[in-house]
C-alpha cells in the first residue's frame, strides 16, 4: 500500500492531507500514562520495548494517522557527549554543561542504542500505510539546553555565550550539527523513513542572530541527511525568508504563523502544519474548524496536516479523533 505521507514529503499534492501530531505518543493518551506510573521517564526512553509501545499507542488508537514518530528525547546527543542528562518530573538537568566539557570529546554511540532498536520494533509492528519517522534536536536548541543546563524562559546562559564566546559557541554549535546528523541517520539506518530536526527554542534569538549563527548550522545537519526526508520545524514567528535555501523537502510550520503565508513565501517546500495545538482544548467545534481552514488553504500544495507545536497533556483524545476525522472526511 502506498504510504501517502511519503508520497507528500517527495512533492506530491493528495486530496487528502496525510497526518501525524507531534508529541502524539504522550501523556495526553490514558493508555501512556498507565505506562509512566510504572516507569520513570529515563527508564522508559531506554527501554527499546517500551518505547516502542509506547510509539505505538497512538497508531493503535487512531487508525487514521498516517506516521509513527518514534518515543525519544531531543536531549539524547547531549548525554552522548557527555553532559550526565537527568530528567526528573520537573524537567531535564544538565549534571555537566558544554563549557565545561572538552570539545575534543567523542560522541558515545552507545547512547543512541535504545532508540534504534525501539524503531527496528516498531517498524516491525506497524501497519503498511504508516510512514516511520525519527527526529532530532537542532544546535541552537541544543546548545541552550547545554550551557543552560536546564530549561528556562529567556535562555539568558545561552544567549550571551554565543557573544562572549563567539569562537567556542560556534565550535561547539558545528560538533552538535554533526551529532544531529549522525543521530538522524543512525535513525535512517534503523528503519526511519523520514525525519525531522526540531529547533524548539528558535524564537528566543532576534531574527538576525537566528540567521547568522543558528541557520547555518542547520543547514550543515540537514545537508548530511540525504537517504530519507527531511522536515525542518523552527518553533517562531519570523521564519526567515532564507529557509527556502535549506537542503530538505519540508517546513514544519509553527502555529504562529498564517499556513497561507507559509505558502506563498515558501512556494517549492512540501509545508507541515499548523493547527494550534491549544486549539484542541477549546473543543471538537473550535479544533474541526481551524483544521478544514488549514485543510482548504493548502489545497493543490504538498501538505502534511499536523499541529503547530505539540499535543498538551490536557488534549482529549475524543477531539483528535474529530480533528482526524475532519481532515480526512
Amino acid at each position: 500500500m502506498p504510504q501517502s505521507l511519503l508520497r507528500v514529503l517527495n512533492g506530491e499534492v493528495l486530496d487528502k492531507p496525510p497526518v501525524w501530531f507531534m508529541r502524539q505518543a504522550g501523556r495526553f493518551l490514558p493508555e501512556y500514562r498507565e505506562v509512566r506510573a510504572k516507569v520513570t521517564f529515563e527508564q522508559l526512553l531506554n527501554d527499546s520495548d517500551l518505547a516502542a509501545e509506547v510509539t505505538l499507542q497512538p497508531i493503535r488508537r487512531f487508525p487514521q494517522i498516517d506516521g509513527a514518530i518514534i518515543f525519544s528525547d531531543i536531549l539524547v546527543i547531549l548525554d552522548a557527549l557527555g553532559c550526565e542528562v537527568t530528567i526528573p518530573e520537573g524537567g531535564p538537568r544538565i549534571g555537566k554543561t558544554l563549557d565545561q566539557i572538552d570539545i575534543n570529546r567523542p560522541l558515545d554511540e552507545k547512547v543512541f542504542e535504545p532508540v534504534c532498536n525501539a524503531i527496528r520494533k516498531v517498524k516491525a509492528n506497524l501497519p503498511e500505510k504508516v510512514t516511520m519517522l525519527g527526529f532530532a534536536g537542532a544546535p541552537w536548541t541544543l546548545l541552550a539546553y547545554g550551557i543552560e543546563g536546564k530549561g528556562s524562559k529567556g535562555w539568558a546562559k545561552a544567549k550571551a555565550f554565543i557573544h562572549q564566546n563567539p569562537v567556542l559557541a560556534q565550535k561547539w554549535m558545528d560538533k552538535l550539527a554533526d551529532a544531529a546528523a549522525r543521530l538522524l541517520n543512525l535513525h535512517i539506518e534503523a528503519g526511519a523513513q523520514g525525519v525531522q530536526l526540531f529547533d524548539t527554542w528558535a524564537g528566543e534569538l532576534d531574527a538576525d542572530d537566528y540567521a547568522t549563527f543558528a541557520l547555518p548550522s542547520v543547514e550543515r545537519t540537514l545537508s548530511q541527511v540525504t537517504a530519507a526526508p527531511t522536515l525542518f520545524f523552527a518553533r517562531t514567528g519570523y521564519l526567515p525568508d532564507s529557509l527556502n535555501q535549506l537542503p530538505c523537502k519540508g517546513l514544519a510550520v509553527p502555529w504562529q504563523v498564517p499556513i497561507s503565508e507559509a505558502r506563498r513565501r515558501f512556494p517549492k517546500m512540501v509545508l507541515q502544519g499548523n493547527l494550534d495545538p491549544i486549539a484542541l482544548l477549546a473543543g471538537a467545534d473550535t479544533a474541526k474548524r481551524k483544521a478544514r481552514a488549514i485543510v482548504d488553504a493548502m489545497k493543490g500544495h504538498p501538505h502534511v496536516f499536523n499541529l503547530g507545536h505539540g499535543l498538551v497533556p490536557e488534549t482529549d483524545p475524543a477531539v483528535v479523533a474529530a480533528v482526524l476525522d475532519e481532515v480526512k472526511a
